[in-house]
């Protein structure tokens, strides 16, 4: 092999390389769809209340919060519930006290949620399905459905890597200043729904 052969030779391989490294690099989707879709998925959960400074004003010294007057309010909850797209359904079973009697309410409910690109976001419950077979001990006719209503909640996603907590606090005030507030986690129970353990956000290609 003469010397020019040997040379153009040696530039051709050094040029192999460059080129590969020149073929255009494969695009990652960022943020991997909508915010929606970080909490996209059934989740079961268990909420425990926590109350305000309200229910000890009770009319002493002239601060009234409507203690002793105030509704039956759920003090504890068991349930399940699926998100998808901005839409979420649930089952719940609740446990009921109005300083009297327990009720234990068994009912579905539907909504809707957003979620912010730092995890946060909100719950909204707009449809609450209550019959008079929803509660035992069994009330007066009617009665029942008066128990549970519209409510609202803020939450934050918690990753852990193919686990997905979300933690939630429950943020309205129906039923007047001595209002029990909710708050618990929600943990997701079907790893389909991100993509056998992955996040939406991780199915950007990988080399």
């Amino acid at each position: 092999m003469t010397k020019i052969h040997v040379l153009a030779v040696a530039f051709a391989v050094s040029l192999a390389p460059a080129a590969v490294h020149a073929q255009p690099a494969r695009k990652s989707h960022p943020g991997g769809g909508s915010s929606s879709d970080k909490v996209k998925g059934t989740y079961t959960f268990r909420l425990t209340p926590a109350v305000s400074f309200a229910p000890w004003y009770d009319g002493t010294n002239g601060r009234d919060s409507g203690v002793t007057t105030a509704p039956r309010q759920d003090v504890l909850r068991v349930g399940t519930f699926t998100a998808d797209k901005g839409d979420v359904t649930g089952h719940t079973i609740a446990t009921t006290d109005d300083g009297q009697t327990t009720v234990v309410i068994d009912f579905t409910w539907s909504g809707t949620y957003t979620v912010n690109a730092d995890g946060t976001g909100k719950l909204l419950i707009t449809t609450v399905n209550v019959t008079d077979t929803s509660c035992t001990a069994a009330q007066v006719p009617g009665a029942c459905a008066t128990f549970e209503g519209p409510e609202t909640y803020a939450f934050v996603v918690n990753n852990h890597g193919s686990d997905k907590l979300i933690s939630l606090i429950e943020t309205d005030n129906v039923g007047g200043g001595a209002k029990i507030f909710l708050t618990g986690e929600a943990a997701r129970t079907d790893e389909s729904a991100s993509g056998h353990g992955h996040d939406d956000d991780d199915d950007a290609p990988r080399r």
